[in-house]
């Protein structure tokens, strides 16, 4: 049975993928839901065959059996997170090599599938120094920002912008343990992170000046669709560098708005460029009235915006998996 639309993700992603499926099901559309994590656990089945005449796979699960010929569209949301219950780290690190290689490889031979987004494309749309480049390119504003191993370049940066400097990973958000995970946020720099500036040969450092926020933007796109959140806080919350941590949503309030022309051009011209069909972009206002980007999450979150502001992302989402061809744009989205 052909029309298949398979989803891509984890077995704890929640209410994104949950919301999606359950939207898509009620439009009485097949949906397979491969659970990166459960497949490492052994409870989807795998099967890929090549031989004269034959070249695909089948996967079988609780959704039934799909195989390649089914699939006309692939939402990849998040199917990264493995959690092998391996105890060797040796071992664990081989098998999880081996595992995305062999899913990596599967989902390019897809070529005819319409993605929502391409992992091919998703792994060049994360590279910061890249983003930061093409707002650039674009004529739009960022934050004043260094990347260096060098200890004296960093207290240099540090004094330079009067001691208010955020650190933010390059990449990578998340320590994960298998059984415990913590998060790496945009941290304020103090004078005794400089005590420490040693580690900074080990790991090259990303750091942007300080903006003192008025309110951010955080806006949703879905191929032709743009979904743009003014997030504000209700109370004194200066001293926080990133609003999206759980202890803070009930602090600030969501509200769909209007952007400016530029603004929204320009997020349809960086998702053009990037070859997405969705994206998150996150810009902040500062206090001194000029807007700023900071960088575009090509798989971020979506749906605490939908709860809080009634805006329909999922509906934008189910409309995209459900369409045969990309999403087109036109001139007009350039900036």
């Amino acid at each position: 049975m052909d029309n298949v639309i398979l989803v891509l993700t984890n077995s704890k992603d929640g209410q994104h993928t949950d919301v999606v499926i359950s939207k898509l099901r009620q439009q009485n559309q097949r949906v397979f839901r491969f659970d990166a994590d459960i497949f490492a656990d052994g409870e989807l089945q795998l099967n890929f065959c090549t031989s004269k005449n034959l070249f695909g796979f089948e996967i079988t699960g609780a959704d039934g059996i799909v195989s390649l010929a089914d699939i006309k569209s692939v939402w990849y949301r998040r199917p990264n997170s493995l959690h092998l219950k391996l105890k060797d780290p040796v071992q664990r690190m081989y098998a999880e090599e081996e595992i995305m290689n062999l899913l990596e490889g599967l989902w390019m031979s897809m070529p005819d599938a319409f993605w929502l987004n391409n992992p091919t494309y998703l792994n060049a749309a994360r590279k910061k120094v890249y983003q930061l480049f093409l707002a650039r390119e674009a004529g739009f504003r960022v934050p004043k920002t260094i990347i260096t191993n060098n200890p004296e370049r960093v207290e240099e940066f540090f004094n330079e912008c009067g001691g208010r400097i955020v650190f933010k990973a390059i990449q990578g958000e998340l320590l994960d343990y298998g059984e415990k995970s913590f998060s790496i946020p945009a941290t304020l720099v103090t004078n005794r992170h400089l005590e420490n500036l040693d580690l900074v040969k080990h790991t090259p450092s990303l750091l942007q000046e300080f903006v003192e926020k008025a309110y951010e933007l955080r806006i949703t796109v879905v191929g032709d669709e743009i979904f743009p959140v003014k997030i504000e806080p209700l109370v004194d919350i200066s001293h926080a560098v990133d609003w999206r941590y759980p202890e803070l949503m009930d602090k600030l309030s969501y509200s769909p708005t209007v952007l400016p022309e530029r603004i929204s051009a320009f997020c349809f011209w960086l998702l053009r460029k990037l070859r997405l069909s969705f994206g998150a972009l996150d810009f902040v206002v500062g206090r001194d009235g000029k807007t700023y980007f900071l960088e575009i999450n090509p798989n971020g979150q979506w749906y605490w915006l939908e709860d809080r502001t009634g805006l329909l992302i999922s509906d934008a989402i189910v409309g995209m998996l459900r369409k045969i061809s990309p999403r087109r744009f036109s001139q007009q989205h350039a900036p």
